[in-house]
C-alpha cells in the first residue's frame, strides 16, 4: 500500500511536467541559406523570417563579373541547405568551382537546394552568336535582371518555392510572409511607375550593361555604353565618338555603378554636358540600399533627380 501511495504521489507530481514537455515543440533547426547577390539574401530573409540564417557572397560594391571566391565562401557553401543564384551566367566566374569544392549534395544543380531565380525570366540582349571578341558575353542574355522593377516579385516567387522544397514544414509561414512581402513590392512598384512615367524618351548612357532592363522598362533611349563591349575598357576613339554623339543628341545622364571607372565617367560627363549619376547595381553598395526595395528606391530617386528634378 505504501508503494502504491508513493507511486501515485510521484505520478501526481510528474504529470504536469510530462504534459508540459509534450506541449513543448522545440524549434526546427535554422535553415542555412547562401546567396550570391545581397538582393537575394534580403528577399530570402523577408520570406524566411526566423527560420533562416542567410549569408550573401557579394557585399554590394563588387563588379558582379569579377568576384574572387574566398575560403569563407567555400565553408558557407559546404554547410548550406539552400543556395540561391541569379543565373544567366552572372556568377559563372566562381559558382561552379565553389559547388565542386564544397561537395555538398544538397545544393548541387538539380537538387531541391539549388535555386536559380532567373528561371523562366525573359532576358534582354540574347546574343545571336557567341565570341570572346564581343567581350563578357552571356549566352542566355543580360543577367542583370535584379534591376528590373518587375523582378522583385519574380525573384520572391522562386525563393519561396526553394524554401518550401527544402523545408516543407515551414510552408505555411513562408507563404504568409511571401504574401505580405508581395503587397509591399506592389506598393513600391506603383510609386516607381509613377516616378518613371516622366522618363520616357530620355536619352541616357551607361557604363556597363547593368541598367538595360531599367532603361527598357521605362522607355528611355540608350544613347550608348562607355564599355564598347561588356567588360572591355573604352578606347580613346570610342570615348571621343560617344561624347560627340551625346552632345549632338543631348543625352541627359550617365548611369554608373560604384565599381565602374568613374574617373572616365566624370570626364565624359564634363565634356558631353550630361549628368553622371552613381546608382546601385545591387543591395549594399550605397547608403539606404540594404534591402531590395530600399535599393530600388535609391535607384529611382537618383535617376529621377538627374532626368526630371534637375530639368534633365
Amino acid at each position: 500500500m505504501k508503494n502504491l501511495i508513493r507511486s501515485a504521489l510521484v505520478a501526481f507530481v510528474l504529470l504536469p511536467l510530462a504534459l508540459a514537455a509534450r506541449a513543448f515543440v522545440p524549434p526546427a533547426e535554422t535553415l542555412r541559406v547562401v546567396t550570391t547577390l545581397p538582393d537575394l539574401a534580403d528577399i530570402a530573409r523577408e520570406i524566411g523570417g526566423a527560420r533562416v540564417d542567410v549569408q550573401s557572397i557579394y557585399k554590394g560594391k563588387e563588379n558582379t563579373h569579377a568576384l574572387t571566391a574566398k575560403p569563407s565562401h567555400l565553408v558557407a557553401m559546404s554547410k548550406a541547405d539552400l543556395f540561391i543564384q541569379v543565373g544567366l551566367s552572372l556568377e559563372t566566374s566562381f559558382v561552379p568551382g565553389l559547388l565542386e569544392a564544397a561537395r555538398n549534395s544538397r545544393i548541387q544543380p538539380g537538387a531541391p537546394g539549388f535555386v536559380t531565380v532567373s528561371a523562366g525570366w525573359e532576358p534582354l540582349d540574347v546574343p545571336t552568336s557567341v565570341s570572346r571578341k564581343a567581350g563578357d558575353v552571356h549566352p542566355q542574355g543580360n543577367p542583370h535582371m535584379n534591376l528590373d522593377p518587375r523582378a522583385g516579385e519574380f525573384m520572391a516567387d522562386r525563393i519561396l518555392a526553394g524554401l518550401v522544397a527544402v523545408d516543407p514544414a515551414g510552408k505555411a509561414e513562408y507563404e504568409t510572409r511571401h504574401a505580405d512581402y508581395v503587397k509591399r513590392l506592389q506598393a513600391a512598384k506603383a510609386r516607381w511607375d509613377a516616378m518613371g512615367a516622366a522618363w520616357k524618351g530620355k536619352r541616357v548612357v551607361e557604363y556597363h550593361q547593368e541598367y538595360d532592363y531599367l532603361v527598357a522598362y521605362y522607355g528611355m533611349e540608350l544613347e550608348g555604353k562607355i564599355e564598347p563591349y561588356p567588360g572591355i575598357p573604352p578606347t580613346p576613339n570610342h570615348v571621343a565618338e560617344l561624347i560627340e554623339r551625346m552632345k549632338h543628341d543631348h543625352a541627359s545622364a550617365i548611369l554608373t555603378a560604384v565599381w565602374s571607372d568613374n574617373d572616365t565617367v566624370a570626364r565624359i560627363a564634363e565634356q558631353s554636358g550630361a549628368k553622371a549619376v552613381e546608382v546601385p547595381n545591387m543591395c549594399g553598395g550605397l547608403p539606404g540600399t540594404d534591402t531590395w526595395i530600399g535599393m530600388m528606391d535609391v535607384l529611382h530617386q537618383r535617376v529621377n533627380a538627374a532626368l526630371v528634378a534637375a530639368g534633365g
